[in-house]
């Protein structure tokens, strides 16, 4: 199965905008967490010219790792998902010394608080997900499963459109890349000083 998913930009007064259309479409609110997404390099291989990524996630008293392909069909993100749920007793840093002692390298963290909504679609559900990214800021994440891409990217715009969030450019950076860009900026800003 694939993962399909479009990201967009929010301002402050858009996050307010976005939950009130969500109401008023009746979606259901799954929930508030904090996500800590630490994100590792491949030891024999490059995942930016491959565009992979191995992720392990800390999500309350959830541990996930993930492996995602390939984007198929940018700017949308979708694209091979394989997860796998670790034991509840693994904490982050024994997933992640073993990740190392493997070969593996910590690239960065990424930390955000997600809000989840369900909403109804024919046929299925679509999971509209609102972000606030630790030096990133504020983003909207609609979600659907996938068999083709190109029925995804219908889904999706439809979705985008129902949310009024049609004129919305959509991202095809990962919040990893955003961050890793933000970062050197940054850093270039500084040593010009």
């Amino acid at each position: 199965m694939l993962e399909a998913e479009v990201k967009v930009r929010l301002t402050a007064g858009a996050v307010d905008v976005l939950r009130a259309r969500l109401d008023a479409l009746g979606a259901t609110a799954l929930g508030e967490h904090r996500q800590v997404d630490i994100y590792f390099a491949h030891p024999g291989r490059d995942f930016r010219a491959t565009d992979e990524a191995l992720r392990l996630r800390a999500d309350g008293e959830r541990l996930l790792i993930t492996y995602k392909g390939p984007k198929l069909d940018p700017p949308r993100k979708t694209r091979e998902e394989i997860e796998l749920a670790l034991a509840p007793a693994v904490d982050a840093q024994a997933a992640t010394t073993l990740l190392e002692r493997l070969g593996f390298h910590v690239v960065a963290s990424v930390c955000k608080r997600r809000i989840d909504f369900a909403l109804e679609r024919s046929p299925g559900v679509t999971v509209v997900s609102i972000d606030s990214v630790d030096g990133l800021g504020s983003f909207c994440e609609i979600e659907v499963p996938a068999s083709d891409p190109a029925v995804a990217r219908s889904v999706l715009e439809a979705e985008l459109a129902r949310l009024d969030l049609a004129g919305a450019t959509p991202i095809a950076e990962s919040y990893l890349e955003l961050l890793l860009t933000a970062q050197r900026s940054d850093l270039r800003s500084s040593s010009a000083r």
